[in-house]
């Protein structure tokens, strides 16, 4: 009977999980072409999606929400704060396009929220067997979401206009909270002074950061895959220059985009079993390794080749997501998982943010070529780091639909 319950209760959470970041991935690119619609700049189109990423730097302090709060009650409340956030898109103009950066804000807090709350749901839920296996399940539908929201939104608002896109993800947000209502109540830790009991604010909002630098698997799979994270920001400006070498238009990103999301569903399918065999930190190499290998690729020039590289990099993220979220879970103790979620999302994302802009820079300095060299070289490293952690171990397979 605790096996049929789990099996409902994780078909609501993915339900829920999927229902809520289709609303937001539906929504990513609304108010860039709402920027640019208004103000006819191109920056201020790109500030949209920069506001939309922004919450990462500050995810410990959701760390701490997530850590003090009923996480399943938490993400009820994320889900209907989304859907009133959405009400200053009605009231945007030329004068006050500003609230463009405000709604992008606010949904890259809910989209930090409801993943960081959803793997600290998932610890308290399932036994330590499964957690790959729920991680790649819920990874693979924020993939695919991802893929097909942007889209989805954009043909919304073309058909309809904005009206419609909004009414669509505030409905998406509220079936989202519907979902998590129906849950039952999850038991959760609250002791949430950190890792040492009586600690101060500062020590316990610093708690995931401390954890991920004393645990020694935590220290080395988070190096490894913030490493490549760093680098890998600096490829969102290379491709560009490969797209021009092979005599493409900037339009070809659409289809490399969209041989990645692919890519990074297929990672996700066949993340569990890698896992399950090889355990999370060679796991995490083989995908620092593969996406390493593909960006060094793209030295060849011919469109075959930069496509079916761009799926396998995105197999090889997902992959090291998956693993990174896993050995989270396992690593964590419950009442600070959210924290050292949060802290990750923070490192990871800060150094990615800071080579996006850094790229920029040096392609315009540097032979492109001389870069992708540099970075298929330092995600190497990193895989190394990663596989170096210890052994391979083996796991029985098991089927988190199976009694």
């Amino acid at each position: 009977m605790r096996a049929v319950l789990r099996r409902k209760d994780f078909r609501l959470v993915c339900f829920g999980m999927a229902v809520s970041l289709l609303g937001d991935a539906s929504l990513l690119l609304i108010p860039a072409i709402l920027a640019k619609k208004l103000t006819g700049s191109n920056s201020a189109a790109g500030l949209t999606l920069f506001f939309f990423s922004l919450p990462l730097l500050f995810a410990p302090l959701f760390g701490v929400l997530i850590d003090r709060v009923d996480r399943r009650r938490l993400l009820v409340v994320t889900c209907l704060c989304s859907a009133l956030a959405l009400l200053p898109l009605a009231a945007v103009s030329a004068e006050s396009f500003w609230l463009l950066y405000a709604v992008s804000a606010a949904m890259g807090c809910s989209y930090t929220v409801t993943f960081a709350a959803l793997g600290g749901l998932l610890k308290a839920m399932l036994p330590e067997e499964l957690l790959a296996q729920a991680n790649a399940s819920l990874l693979t539908t924020r993939q695919g979401l991802r893929l097909v929201g942007p889209l989805l939104g954009v043909a919304i608002y073309s058909a309809f206009g904005l009206g419609a896109v909004v009414v669509f993800d505030m409905v998406t947000f509220g079936v989202a909270a519907l979902a998590f209502a129906l849950m039952p109540a999850v038991p959760y830790a609250r002791r949430v002074r950190g890792v040492r009991g009586g600690a101060s604010w500062r020590e316990e909002f610093g708690a995931g950061v401390r954890l991920l630098r004393l645990d020694p698997k935590l220290r080395r799979a988070g190096t490894a895959l913030s490493v490549m994270f760093a680098v890998g920001g600096a490829t969102e400006s290379l491709i560009f220059a490969v797209i021009e070498a092979l005599g493409r238009s900037p339009e070809f990103a659409a289809v490399t985009s969209a041989a990645m999301g692919v890519g990074a569903i297929g990672g996700g399918l066949v993340a569990a079993s890698a896992i399950g065999r090889w355990g999370e930190l060679a796991a995490i190499g083989a995908g620092v390794g593969l996406y390493g290998v593909a960006i060094a690729l793209w030295l060849v020039a011919a469109e075959g080749v930069m496509v079916a590289t761009m799926a396998a990099s995105g197999a090889g993220v997902t992959l090291t997501s998956v693993a990174m979220a896993t050995l989270l879970q396992r690593r964590s103790p419950e009442e600070v998982v959210g924290r050292v979620a949060t802290a990750f999302d923070a490192v990871s994302g800060g150094a990615q943010l800071v080579a996006v802009a850094a790229g920029a820079l040096l392609v315009t300095l540097v032979d492109y070529r001389v870069l992708l060299v540099a970075v298929a070289g330092v995600c190497a490293l990193a895989a190394w780091h990663a596989f170096s952690g210890g052994p391979r171990r083996l796991r029985p397979d098991v089927d988190l639909c199976r009694d």
